[in-house]
């Protein structure tokens, strides 16, 4: 059995499998998973994954550059994965990609879970709810 996966992106961007911590690599390849994760879910277009690793100019191999980190950030989160084969947390939908996490799995999704809760709260409550949200931010 596979050891779940954990990310958190409320300071310094890190994945976990289990306890052990994943290596991610290049700045390219957190800046892309950084946007996944703020999506939580959603997909997020190679065009846009192209516009935010180079912001202009990019080069002409840039769509496959994308396509490789891509395929690195999968390897890491499922190591048997062979080369090129689909996997299961980071999908590839045409030309778009989108991180398969649950609620828990992500420190972002756990905050706005307990800021919506503590909107919905009283007094007391709602002092509580926003304090441990506050407590999920690192550095």
């Amino acid at each position: 059995m596979t050891s779940p996966l954990s990310f958190a992106v409320l300071g310094p961007i890190r994945a976990w499998r289990g306890r052990s911590e994943i290596d991610l690599g290049t700045r390219q390849q957190r800046l892309i998973l950084a946007l996944l994760l703020v999506r939580a879910g959603a997909t997020v277009s190679v065009a846009e994954l192209v516009d935010l690793l180079w912001e202009s100019d990019p080069p002409p191999s840039a769509v496959n550059v994308v396509h490789r980190h891509v395929g690195v950030l999968r390897r890491r989160f499922e190591p048997g994965l062979p080369t090129r084969a689909a996997g299961s947390v980071l999908i590839r939908d045409g030309a778009e990609y989108r991180l398969r996490i649950d609620g828990e799995s992500s420190d972002l999704l756990r905050f706005r879970r307990l800021v919506a809760e503590a909107a919905g709260s009283s007094a007391e409550p709602a002092v509580e709810l926003y304090g441990e949200a506050l407590a999920l931010w690192r550095d």
